[in-house]
């Protein structure tokens, strides 16, 4: 079964899970409101409004960036 990595723009949290993470306890507030980035792989992207960094097979999903709006990804 694959691994994704998740980000929660309202907190920035990443977490690595092969499925949804638990929506309990997001110090952003409430709950966590999980968007799936992609799957775990051997390349290196940043997020130029973010700064997140993720290592996934393929380009990351542009949506849920904590900074507003969509990602803006960079291979690195």
């Amino acid at each position: 079964m694959p691994t994704y990595v998740f980000q929660c723009p309202k907190c920035k949290n990443t977490a690595t899970k092969d499925s949804n993470p638990s929506a309990a306890g997001c110090p952003g507030g409430s709950h966590h409101q999980w968007t799936r980035l992609g799957e775990i792989g051997n390349t290196t992207y940043i997020c130029k409004k973010c700064n997140t960094k993720v290592e996934t097979k393929s380009n990351p999903s542009a949506a849920g960036c904590p900074s507003g709006g969509h990602h803006q990804w960079s291979k690195l």
